[in-house]
C-alpha cells in the first residue's frame, strides 16, 4: 500500500487511479494509455465536408438519412405529410378567429 500511495503522490494521481493501472496491467496485459475509440471518415464523406465548407452538421444529416433510407415506406410517409398539412390548416383556420388578446369567434 505504501508504495501504491507513493506511485501516485509522484504521478499527481490518487491512488484510486494508481490501482486501476495495476488492475489494468494484471488483466489486460497493458501499461499504457487505453487507445481511444477513433471515427475514420470515408472519401465520399470527406467530400461532403469539402462541399459544404467543413459543415459537421450536414455530413451527419446525410448520414442519418443514408443510414434510415432503407426503412422509409414513402407512400407512408406521403400520405402522412399531406395529413399533417391538413391538420395545420385547419389549426390556422381556427387560430385566424382568435385576437391578440385570446378571444375567440364571437
Amino acid at each position: 500500500m505504501a508504495h501504491v500511495s507513493a506511485g501516485a503522490q509522484v504521478g499527481g494521481v490518487t491512488v484510486r487511479t494508481v490501482w486501476r493501472w495495476l488492475e489494468a496491467a494484471r488483466t489486460e496485459g497493458r501499461v499504457e494509455r487505453r487507445p481511444l475509440p477513433r471515427l475514420e471518415l470515408s472519401d465520399q464523406a470527406w467530400e461532403v465536408l469539402a462541399q459544404t465548407g467543413g459543415n459537421v452538421s450536414v455530413l451527419h444529416r446525410r448520414m442519418v438519412l443514408a443510414a434510415v433510407d432503407p426503412y422509409v415506406d414513402r407512400d407512408v410517409l406521403a400520405e402522412q405529410i399531406v395529413r399533417e398539412e391538413q391538420q395545420r390548416r385547419a389549426l390556422a383556420d381556427f387560430l385566424g378567429g382568435w385576437d391578440a388578446a385570446g378571444r375567440g369567434p364571437a
